[in-house]
C-alpha cells in the first residue's frame, strides 16, 4: 500500500486500522523532533509525506526534490 492510501486511511477512516503503513503515519504523526529524525533513518519518504501534510494539508504520493 502507498503512504498517500495510508495517509487517507489514517485521515478518513476508523482508528483501528493495524497495517503497518497506517501505524507507521501515526506514529510520525506523533513524533517530536528528535524521534521523528529516527524515523526518518528508516523511513525518510513516509516521513517527508507526513511533513508536507503537516504544512499544506494536502496529501501527496511522493515529495518531489
Amino acid at each position: 500500500m502507498s503512504i498517500k492510501v495510508d495517509m487517507e486511511i489514517w485521515l478518513n477512516g476508523d482508528d483501528h486500522q493495524t497495517n503497518f503503513g497506517t501505524q507507521l503515519v501515526k506514529l510520525i504523526m506523533k513524533a517530536d523532533g528528535q524521534n521523528k529524525e529516527k524515523l526518518r533513518l528508516g523511513f525518510p519518504e513516509a516521513v517527508k509525506v507526513v511533513e508536507h501534510y503537516q504544512l499544506t494539508g494536502e496529501i501527496i504520493e511522493e515529495v518531489e526534490q
